[in-house]
């Protein structure tokens, strides 16, 4: 029997990230909040933010309640759930016995989202002539990300790159003014093939904030990741610790041969840093392409993923609800 789930205003399920809908639907009945309808005691409400709950504060001790905070590391409401709450996160709150983490999410996301993208790819870069060095992309003037780009540049590893840093006003889509992190110039998806096609690797500058409350395991790997892996090129990451290792126990194969990964437990920054700088002034061009052919179809299967997606999000949150 298919759960009742109702969106309170945006969610998960009825805001950008809509296109996963079919798939909830083959186990959920799926609506948006109506308050001139009456709820029974079957519903669950999904909701972002404590104002959005409130509307629905008559259903407390009868219904029970999903946060969703399954974009972030951290939640948009209260995280002081009760037994009749259920928070959804992306990674941050492994010690949280009321909180689903789905580390995967972002890989579920672009599968489903980008697939407008896929279409774009007529052959893997590694076939095609290279004239540049790597690619970087850096939107938001943040701490690490600034450390980074002064680090590559104060090493004259920019020069033969490809790369765009919005804040700073460089893009490879056209010219940015006054530019704004919440009104971005450019669609933050955007993809060129020949972006990867005339470089050698992507350096991933990932979103590197402050976690609630760390635990093993708590890696966040975001679009940023995703994209060399579904674009076909090898990649070097600053991110969290084991971000590698994480990488790996999700099936994708990793570039040790490509640049050093033992500071993948390294916690200072300003090492972690000098090491990307020396392993791209090192870098020699070796053939990895099975490994880029790999990770390339295990990101676009459908299929593999609507597993792990049912088995690491459906079903706990199914089994949630079920529970009287």
């Amino acid at each position: 029997m298919k759960q009742k789930l109702v969106c309170i205003g945006e969610t998960f399920l009825n805001g950008q990230s809509g296109h996963h809908l079919p798939l909830f639907s083959k186990y959920f009945n799926v609506s948006n909040y109506d308050h001139t309808l009456t709820y029974d005691s079957d519903t669950t409400f999904i909701y972002r933010h404590d104002e959005a709950r409130q509307q629905v504060k008559k259903y407390e001790g009868i219904s029970k309640f999903i946060a969703d905070g399954i974009w972030e590391t951290d939640f948009f409401c209260d995280s002081n759930f009760g037994e009749d709450t259920l928070g959804l996160i992306c990674t941050g709150y492994s010690r949280h016995n009321r909180v689903l983490a789905v580390p995967k999410w972002f890989w579920f996301e672009e599968h489903y989202s980008q697939q407008d993208k896929k279409q774009l790819i007529k052959s893997l870069p590694s076939v095609h002539n290279k004239s540049k060095s790597f690619l970087l992309q850096i939107g938001d003037g943040k701490p690490p990300r600034v450390k980074l780009y002064n680090a590559l540049k104060s090493h004259n590893l920019l020069d033969n790159a490809l790369y765009s840093f919005l804040e700073y006003g460089i893009a490879l889509e056209g010219p940015v003014e006054n530019y704004d992190p919440n009104l971005p110039p450019f669609p933050q998806r955007a993809y060129r093939p020949e972006w990867y096609d005339t470089t050698q690797f992507t350096v991933i500058a990932e979103a590197l904030n402050e976690m609630v409350d760390p635990g093993p395991g708590d890696c966040f790997l975001t679009e940023k990741t995703m994209k060399p892996i579904m674009y076909g090129h090898p990649f070097i990451l600053l991110g969290f610790n084991q971000s590698y290792k994480t990488l790996e126990s999700w099936g994708f194969k990793t570039f040790p041969e490509l640049f050093d990964q033992s500071i993948d437990n390294e916690k200072d920054l300003d090492k972690r840093i000098e090491s990307i700088c020396i392993s791209i002034a090192k870098y020699k061009n070796l053939d990895v392409q099975n490994k880029i052919q790999e990770n390339f179809n295990r990101f676009w299967d459908t299929n593999l993923v609507e597993q792990l997606m049912i088995a690491e999000m459906l079903q706990p949150i199914y089994e949630f609800i079920s529970i009287k």
